[in-house]
Parts: structure tokens; sequence; C-alpha cells
């Protein structure tokens, strides 16, 4: 039998052939359709082709709101982004399905007469490069006409008087009791912008108490104690004015004492320490005498050329073990006088574990602290090894000078001057003349506000809420003064004003202190 290899090998490659071609068709159909790698991104933003129903409807309580785009949508961060306005005790859901996303409404809670707003912020974005539709705002109102009245105004840390960000500015009803802030949501609830700002749209003529609070944990209430809160002695109206402006202080309440009293925690650190070192007594293992690790000076003993010691602090010797019994003879502190060792004036103050000597520094001089033998001894009889640290002090032209001028309206004792460098105070004094001069001031950044203090006790009172007690006011000064080494500093304290001066509402200043009235 002939048999013909070539043609049946045609056939079955044929076939082969075939079979591949219907197994890709098979994948294809089964996989995910993604553009291809590469090309430039497309960063326009979407585009909103249709709203149902139409913004600015009326005569509505609508379920369902439907935003159609030009391009795939995703919801993106909507907890921080959304804001409803007035708020409804079931928060609206909003989710994307390919180029239409979808707001749900419970709407049997939406009040009658009322005009809603919903602000998504930068929460929709586009599925691929996240470009966001831009500050996504829908208004509609259940009743016949739209709420056109606003509030506008501005928040404060009342501790610095400088602008405070990221509050939320909520409103309340005025018949609701004080207590609503820390038991119920509020009824309107916006956030202030990146400079303390704030504005509250679409409100009816009604009275409201306002209130700020840093809401930490994102519960729409104020945790006492917790979070800072600011308020108004006095209800709000909204109006159409668009230059009135309210401002809001905000503090953080100081907790009960009676509280306070019954926790833990409420023994000052240092009279901790001294129970632990006695608790310890009589209990201390015998140490070796030779030991490095039984004390350390505050001092930099690396370099002896090198200016390191700061002229205005003492020098301290902080031990590991308690202390017993002291011999301040036998702690010298001398300097180098042109070749010549001169014993330092000084003065040792001890307590169970530390040892400070104030003198008078010489600046740029070479300083010896010496710890002779049997200088010190522990609970348990054992001797403070000696030692021998060499340093030098800085020079007084490392050091600035700072010259305030005080404006004449601060010029009493009823105002506290206050000047901090980093987070230390470095004068605080009640206001009695017109310049007020600093000396052997580390250079660098400094800060200074003005305190009202209201009760004479020389520092800042925060406020409390239920009782309506506002915080002592604060003025900062508007900049920050950078000093240099070896430079007398002169700067005038210029009160810092948030807002422009603008129209206040009608109010007197001893009705309603929180109201900024500025001519």
């Amino acid at each position: 039998m002939y048999v013909n290899f070539s043609k049946i090998s045609n056939i079955l490659l044929k076939r082969h052939r075939s079979y591949i071609l219907m197994l890709c068709i098979l994948l294809s159909g089964c996989a995910n359709i993604v553009p291809p790698e590469g090309g430039k991104k497309d960063l326009t933003p979407p585009v909103l082709l249709s709203i149902s129903p139409a913004d600015s409807s009326l005569n509505i309580k609508p379920s369902l709101i439907q935003l159609k785009f030009n391009k795939f949508m995703e919801v993106n961060d909507l907890t921080n982004n959304m804001q409803l306005s007035p708020m409804l005790s079931i928060p609206p859901t909003v989710i994307s399905y390919l180029r239409r996303v979808e707001i749900k409404l419970t709407d049997s809670l939406l009040l009658p007469n009322t005009t809603y707003r919903i602000d998504l912020g930068n929460a929709l974005v586009d599925n691929r490069e996240s470009t966001p539709y831009q500050n996504f705002a829908y208004t509609f109102s259940t009743g016949s006409y739209f709420d056109s009245l606003s509030l506008h105004g501005y928040i404060t840390d009342a501790a610095t008087g400088k602008a405070d960000t990221n509050a939320l500015i909520m409103l309340y009803p005025d018949t609701d009791p004080d207590s609503a802030i820390v038991k119920s949501k509020p009824l309107y609830a916006v956030k202030t912008d990146a400079k303390g700002h704030f504005s509250i749209q679409s409100l009816p003529q009604k009275k409201f108490r306002i209130y700020a609070v840093k809401d930490v944990n994102k519960n729409y209430l104020y945790d006492y104690g917790e979070e800072k809160v600011g308020f108004l002695n006095q209800p709000v109206i909204p109006s159409m004015e668009a230059d009135t402006f309210y401002q809001l202080n905000m503090f953080k309440e100081v907790k009960d004492s009676a509280v306070s009293a019954s926790t833990n925690d409420s023994l000052p650190a240092e009279k901790s320490q001294r129970d632990r070192f006695a608790g310890d007594r009589g209990k201390t293992d015998r140490k070796a005498a030779n030991s490095e690790t039984d004390y350390r000076v505050n001092v930099d003993t690396n370099n002896k050329d090198i200016r390191s010691f700061d002229l205005t602090n003492p020098l301290k010797i902080t031990c590991t073990r308690p202390i017993a019994e002291l011999d301040t003879d036998k702690v010298y502190l001398s300097y180098d006088n042109e070749g010549i060792e001169v014993e330092a004036i000084k003065n040792v103050i001890a307590d169970s574990a530390q040892l400070t000597i104030h003198t008078q520094w010489i600046g740029n001089k070479l300083y010896t602290l010496r710890l002779v033998k049997g200088w010190a001894t522990d609970t348990s009889g054992n001797e403070f090894p000696p030692g021998r640290y060499s340093f030098k002090t800085k020079s007084e032209d490392d050091y600035a000078t700072l010259k305030i001028h005080i404006p004449p309206e601060f010029r009493t004792d009823r105002y506290v001057l206050y000047v901090f460098f980093n987070t230390d105070s470095i004068y605080r004094k009640a206001v009695s003349d017109s310049i007020v001069t600093l000396h052997m001031l580390q250079p660098g950044a400094y800060g200074m506000h003005i305190i009202e203090d209201k009760n004479g006790n020389g520092q800042w009172d925060a406020g409390v809420l239920l009782a309506h007690k506002q915080p002592e006011k604060v003025i900062s000064n508007a900049t920050d003064i950078t000093l240099k080494a070896g430079w007398e500093n002169e700067v005038d304290f210029i009160p810092l004003h948030l807002y422009p001066a603008k129209k206040g509402p009608e109010d007197s200043e001893e009705q309603n202190p929180d109201i900024k009235k500025e001519e």
C-alpha cells in the first residue's frame, strides 16, 4: 500500500494551527482588557457629562444622585473629603460603576424646607492616573426655596495667638443644651482651610451655637480633656454679609483636679524619683569605686580649644546612685587666667542624686572641675570615684542681645510678655517698660507673644467650656525673630492680624468678647 506521508503531515499541521487559533480566541475572551504600557499619561481631569437629578433642584427628596463622566471613575479617601450639611444620622454612600458615580441617601431622614449641600472635595478620580474631578459640590432643597445665608470666620490657637488649622467647625441649634457637643453630632459641620479660615454656606436664618473642635478621632464629638475646643458665648445668626467674621480661640481644657488626683499618674516625676531612691536605700549593691558609670558631668572634654560650655547654664553632676554624704570642700572649680589657676566663687546645691554648681562664668576661659577622693559617698557607704574635667566656656560674642519695643496699649502689668526659643521659655514677665532688653541669647529663631493676664497670676490660663469661660487672650507677634551671634537686635512688637480689618458683627465686646471687631 502506498501512503502519502506529506499529505498527512499537511492535514495535521492545518488542524494544529486551527487548535492554536481557537485557544488564542478563548484566552483573549477571558483576559482583562488593559491599555498597552508606555505612552503619554493622560492627566486631563475627568469631565462631568450629566447629573440626575439636576444640581440646584427644588422640592426634591432624592434617594439616588447619578453622575456620568467621560472616564472610568473611582472614589478615593471619602472620609477626609466628603462633607454634608446639614448632617444626617446615616451618611450618604458614594460608589463608582465604570463611568458612573452614584450617591445614595436615606431620603426619609431629609428635613422639610431645608437646603442640603454635598461636598466631595477631590474624592472623585479617574481610575488610571487618579486625576481628580476637583471640588465637586451638589445642592438641592426639599422645599420651594434655597437657604442662602452664610457664616465666616477663622480659628486661632488660644495659647499662641496664631492660626489653628485642621479644625472642625460645628453648628448646633440654639435650643440644644451646652452638653450637646459631647453627646450628639452637630447639625452643620465644615473643616477649616490651611490658614484656619472657615465658611459655612446655604444656612437658614436661625440662631446657632458655634464650636470649633480638633476632632482627632473624627467622631464629630468633643472628647473632654483629650481634644482642643473653642466656642462663642453668644449664639450666631447667619447673614448675607460677606465681610462679617467670627473668631474662635481653641484651647485644651485642664481636666478636673479631683479626677486627676485619683489616678496613679498624678504624682510629680521628681517626687516619684525621690521615693524610688528612698526605697532603694539599704538595698544598694556595693559597687567598685573605680566605676566610670557612677556619675556624669554636663561638659564637653573632647577638645579643650573649642568654646563649648554655655555661659547661661549651671554645671551639673548627675549621679546614678543616691548621695548620702557630700563634702563640698573637696569639689573644686577653677579657671586659667593667663597661666595662673584662679579658684572660682561657687555655690553648690545638692539633692539626692545631683549636684548643681552655680558661678559667674567668664567667657572664653579654660575651666577645670576637680572632684577629690572622698567628695561624696552613697547610702551604702561607697565612695564616688574622683574625677577631673577641663572644658572651655563660650565667649560673650557667641551670644546675641534683643531689644523689644512694646506698643503703648500693652504697657501695663495687665499684660505679660512671653519670649521663647524653640519650645523653651526664656522670658515671661509683666510689661512695665516701653523697652525690654534681653542679653546672652543663643543665636537662632525666636518667637514672642503678649498674654492678657486677667487674673494676674503671670501665666496663660485655658478656658472652661461648660462654665462659658473663655481662655485668656494671646496676641502673637507678626513675625519670628532671627538673632545672630555678636549682634544687638532691635525689634518692634507688631500684633499679628490673621484677617484683614473688616466689619464685625453688631455686638458689644462686653456682651460677646469672642467676636472680632475691627474698624
